[in-house]
């Protein structure tokens, strides 16, 4: 099955650095404060241009910017991040973010011992034997035909077939 999720059908929080749009989060019901999901997919808007991080110990972040520039700093190092490689890091480290105002990331944080794999395609057939796949449009793509807008998100546990440049997210199961 392939399905077509639109940004306005994301779930909407604000928070003092911006506003976070929810892609994805499992198991159903599960929230981010309550920290008891399994993973949680989301792109937030940042209009500060500077953060420190929440503390998600026992989970693992993948970040990447899609939109302006995103610089980490943890311990003595400084991380210039890349739109096109997804940054992956420990959700108890102490992380501090600097980014152009009005910035975009995408933002995976998943149960430490979970199989889960972020990085960015442009065009691709792929194969799914088992699990969940999430891709996140950042542009006009096609998905199997079907056209799909930028920053929509489609959930694939099927075979696709990709045209144009998307984030994707495999999730395999257990």
């Amino acid at each position: 099955m392939i399905r077509v999720i639109k940004q306005e059908d994301y779930k909407v929080n604000e928070w003092a650095g911006g506003v976070t749009r929810e892609l994805m989060i499992t198991p159903e019901g599960s929230t981010l404060g309550e920290r008891n999901f399994d993973v949680r997919i989301s792109s937030a808007i940042i209009d500060l241009t500077e953060s420190d991080f929440s503390d998600f110990t026992g989970y693992k972040r993948y970040i990447l910017p899609v939109e302006g520039e995103l610089t980490l700093f943890r311990a003595n190092e400084r991380i210039a991040l890349s739109g096109d490689a997804p940054f992956l890091f420990d959700g108890s480290e102490k992380v501090r973010s600097e980014n152009s105002q009005g910035a975009i990331d995408f933002n995976v944080i998943f149960k430490a011992e979970l199989p889960v794999e972020v990085r960015v395609i442009d065009g691709k057939e792929t194969t799914l034997p088992e699990g969940l796949t999430l891709l996140f449009a950042l542009d006009d793509i096609e998905v199997n035909g079907e056209q799909v807008k930028k920053y929509d998100t489609i959930m694939a546990d099927e075979a696709y077939w990709v045209k144009g440049k998307a984030i994707e997210v495999a999730m395999n199961a257990q």
